[in-house]
């Protein structure tokens, strides 16, 4: 599930950031700035049926004013292909074709057969897991060339059955579908990873807007999603600082043309995020998963009354000293 948690105040960012860094369900936590307003982002691991859990904790953060509003979205991600197309090998720079962009857009809409929207569909997942699949997964999701014979090794058992549980549990389900890493295509110091959460009219607008962005080097993902009774699309990529604005632009214009209905932009602070893999350790294979979000709330709430105390007492010293400093300007008659 993927969280946008609105804040505030500073210390209730950094409370969140720091609680949630630690909780084993959160594989990414960071801070982000939006364009309507600041706060945390980050993405659960939600067990299956869990997902009430996961809203009764946020509203118990917003009923008692850690953070003043939030969303949540199933996370399904579908790739899109980051190519050179605007990229120039005689002089070695990235020439941003926007209005080009726009025109491609406009043009993939028009080619388009009117397609009825669509709930898109998250259902259950019925596969059954066991400990040596989690711990496969976990291993490779940090580091994917991990062999499997030094897992065996690990955990005492043979190369054989853990090959086995990799080809008939982790393959067949699925579960690792290809080798894709993330690639950044301009000075790091320069640019910024952003998220693009857009609300168009029609699914044929989304359609068109995603599949123009193919080959281009803007985004390198994004998930599909219904809003209200909008379809919507939430992009991550990763820009120049100055053209995450002039993809707004863009995105002003398609609404000008009906496409586009809102949209919000979101730049996320990578240097301070944490990120980590799958919790194998906290899979139980009878009681299945241990979701536990109570001693995290209550270290939140704990964390947020000191620092609203801390805030009180400072506010009082602050008109104290005011005060005092009037008195001893006024002149006595």
């Amino acid at each position: 599930m993927r969280c946008f948690l609105e804040a505030r105040h500073a210390v209730s960012r950094q409370i969140l950031l720091e609680v949630l860094s630690r909780h084993d369900f959160v594989v990414y936590v960071a801070q982000y700035h939006g364009s309507s307003a600041k706060g945390i982002y980050c993405e659960f691991l939600v067990p299956n049926n869990r997902v009430n859990d996961l809203t009764s904790f946020l509203e118990s953060l917003l009923s008692h004013g850690v953070i003043d509003a939030y969303t949540v979205h199933p996370i399904a991600l579908n790739n899109i292909v980051m190519g050179f197309e605007w990229y120039d090998f005689l002089t070695n720079t990235w020439h941003f074709k926007w209005q080009d962009l726009l025109k491609d857009v406009l043009l993939k809409v028009d080619a388009l057969k009117i397609l009825h929207d669509h709930e898109p569909e998250h259902p259950i997942s019925n596969i059954r897991f066991d400990f040596y699949d989690l711990y496969i997964l976990y291993h490779f999701a940090q580091n994917v060339f991990t062999p499997l014979s030094s897992l065996a090794l690990k955990l005492g058992t043979s190369p054989q059955n853990l090959s086995y549980h990799y080809r008939n549990h982790v393959l067949k389900n699925e579960l690792i579908e290809t080798t894709r890493p993330y690639w950044y295509p301009f000075l790091f110091e320069e640019s910024s990873p952003y998220i693009l959460s857009v609300e168009f009219e029609d699914t044929k607008a989304l359609k068109g807007f995603v599949g123009s962005l193919q080959r281009k080097p803007i985004a390198y993902s994004y998930t599909y999603h219904k809003q209200v009774a909008n379809p919507s699309a939430t992009l991550l990529g990763f820009l120049p600082y100055d053209e995450i604005f002039e993809f707004t632009k863009l995105l002003d214009l398609l609404e000008d043309y009906g496409l586009v209905k809102n949209y919000e932009y979101y730049i996320i602070d990578i240097y301070g995020s944490k990120s980590k893999s799958l919790p194998y350790h906290r899979y139980d294979e009878v009681l299945g998963w241990r979701f536990e979000l109570e001693p995290y709330l209550e270290e939140v709430l704990k964390a947020a009354k000191k620092a609203q105390g801390d805030r009180a007492k400072f506010s009082a010293r602050l008109v104290a000293r005011f005060a005092s400093a009037a008195d001893s300007k006024i002149e006595p008659v």
